[in-house]
């Protein structure tokens, strides 16, 4: 996985991956593995997961906006922590449509 881009919203930061579905583990080993550098960087705000209708990414929002100093740090060590999970595109339905004979 990768982080394509950054957006600042309201209160929130956006970080904005190129992975379509994140499973828990996932959503999990990022949390556990932010939740310290943010704490040692003196942000008592957590993280959350988010998907935008239209949008083919998963968003991993942190609850705050951090100096750009402090933005730059967290980017890389989340970069870090998402290099390894794989990119996983929604689960996609096959149906077979039945051709109705006229006759």
């Amino acid at each position: 996985m990768r982080i394509l881009e950054v957006k600042e919203m309201w209160i929130h930061t956006h970080f904005i991956t190129d992975c379509e579905k994140l499973p828990a583990e996932g959503m999990h080993r990022i949390e556990s593995g932010i939740e310290p550098v943010l704490r040692k960087l003196g942000i008592v705000y957590g993280i959350h997961f988010r998907e935008e209708p239209g949008e083919r990414g998963i968003r991993i929002v942190l609850e705050c906006i951090p100096f750009p100093e402090v933005l730059k740090e967290i980017r890389k060590h989340l970069e870090e922590i998402v290099k390894d999970i794989p990119v996983r595109p929604r689960p996609t339905e096959v149906r077979i449509a039945k051709e109705n004979a006229l006759t």
